[in-house]
């Protein structure tokens, strides 16, 4: 059945976010129920040892309610990005979608009215400020210490601050748990930003504008870049928000596993969102971004800026002889062009990146997007094997970030505030729909093997 998109609502009377929520809750509960009621023992994967080896990859056993990924890329609610294109609203005159009305559309599965995206991006920069104590802490960390690490340590002393916890120690219901999560929720939304960018301040700009004021009837894009002194880069608040949409969920992967994992203990959401960070932080998930802008970037060094397809081809072969890994191919779900990359493709050309004081880019994006085209078929013949050779997202997007100004150790924090954007409406629907803790059954290899061979 095709997605009917809705709003529920008319400009003149604008829904609040929880009345959005609301208004679902009741329809979910019920669909939750009857699943249980009446398919409880219903088969639903046959469950094999390559699934339980392999990671548990294929095995569908997480409800994860905002969206879901397949073969062909992710659906939220149902449909792609290009579908949601049209409806979403974008922000002023940007082109971007606005990352506050797909968290919208990700927590209702409706699409906000502009009066409805204009009341919900004020009241997420209303939230921004950081706690004294929060700044205080982060202002006086050592500068040598990694990003993640100031992230991480100034999401564990936020975590007195939730909200959530508060009322669970005075015996909140059970029933009313979401509406202290979306507080909680909404309350990360803005300040994970303003976490984020006193941290590059305080590292590499000498606590230059991290206290600067922020513009109460912006989004929180120009908010960011405010605090980032990058206020007047219409590109650099272009691509923020590009950023956050196309990194705001992508289903149970590692990190956010790892956070919904971490949340259905009713662990407080600050330190849920500091443990997705630290899984994001592998060499095999988040981390594949920085090695992708590495490799990206030693090609553009050894082919220089004007390259024949030749030249690219025998690079490629060269890495693939000597054992190299090629960041930024492959995916363990798709089996496609990472969707996501034509969105990227379509803001290099449609806002040109300036060039350094040195006059060279350390990264060529026409030529990243060259080798897109050419390493495929490389693969498919030098290594069979791959299931997917097709380029992902991180192809593109961490050089794209670097290219327009971001260090590359503060990439993955970048991405880190959309991450935690579409975690948190996922967080809200787990207790919403009264979900129990994630608790699965382990298994030895010699359990499984008296499970094969049960006679012997």
């Amino acid at each position: 059945m095709p997605f009917e998109f809705t709003t529920g609502s008319y400009d003149l009377h604008p829904r609040t976010l929880i009345e959005g929520i609301t208004v679902r809750i009741p329809s979910r509960i019920e669909l939750a129920t009857n699943l249980v009621a009446f398919h409880a023992k219903a088969p639903i994967h046959q469950l094999t040892v390559e699934n339980i080896l392999g990671g548990m990859r294929g095995a569908p056993s997480i409800v994860w309610e905002i969206s879901e990924t397949d073969s062909s890329g992710v659906k939220y609610h149902g449909c792609m990005l290009c579908q949601l294109e049209e409806n979403i609203p974008k922000w002023g005159n940007s082109k971007q979608l606005s990352p506050e009305a797909m968290l919208w559309y990700l927590y209702t599965a409706s699409v906000p009215t502009h009066a409805e995206l204009k009341q919900f991006a004020a009241d997420l920069v209303s939230r921004c400020e950081l706690p004294k104590d929060v700044t205080n802490f982060l202002n006086n960390l050592p500068t040598n210490l990694s990003p993640i690490i100031h992230m991480n340590m100034g999401l564990t002393v936020l975590a007195q601050h939730s909200k959530l916890m508060k009322a669970l120690a005075k015996g909140a219901c059970k029933e009313e748990l979401w509406r202290f999560a979306l507080e909680d929720a909404l309350d990360a939304t803005g300040c994970i930003l303003t976490l984020v960018s006193r941290i590059h301040s305080n590292i590499y700009r000498q606590g230059r504008d991290r206290d600067a004021t922020l513009d109460p009837s912006a989004d929180l894009a120009q908010n960011f870049a405010i605090r980032m002194g990058r206020s007047c880069e219409i590109n650099f608040v272009e691509l923020t928000r590009l950023a956050w949409v196309l990194h705001q969920d992508h289903g149970a992967n590692v990190s956010a596993h790892t956070m919904r994992l971490v949340s259905s203990a009713l662990t407080d959401p600050y330190s849920t969102l500091s443990a997705g960070l630290i899984a994001g932080s592998g060499t095999l998930h988040g981390m594949a971004i920085h090695n992708s802008v590495d490799f990206n970037k030693s090609m553009t060094s050894a082919l220089g800026p004007n390259p024949t397809d030749q030249d690219i081809e025998n690079y490629v072969l060269k890495c693939i002889a000597s054992g190299q890994i090629l960041p930024g191919y492959g995916h363990a779900v798709l089996r496609v062009v990472d969707p996501r990359l034509e969105w990227i493709y379509r803001f290099v050309a449609d806002h040109p990146a300036p060039l350094p004081e040195s006059g060279v880019h350390p990264v060529l994006l026409e030529l990243i997007q060259r080798a897109n085209m050419i390493v495929p078929d490389l693969l498919r013949v030098h290594l069979p094997k791959i299931k997917n050779p097709a380029p992902n997202v991180d192809a593109l997007s961490g050089s794209t970030m670097h290219t327009y100004g971001l260090d590359v150790d503060f990439i993955l924090p970048f991405m880190a505030c959309g991450r935690a954007m579409g975690f948190l409406a996922q967080s809200v629907w787990d207790k919403a729909l009264g979900l129990p803790i994630e608790r699965p059954l382990s298994i030895t290899m010699d359990g499984l093997l008296s499970k094969l061979q049960p006679n012997v």
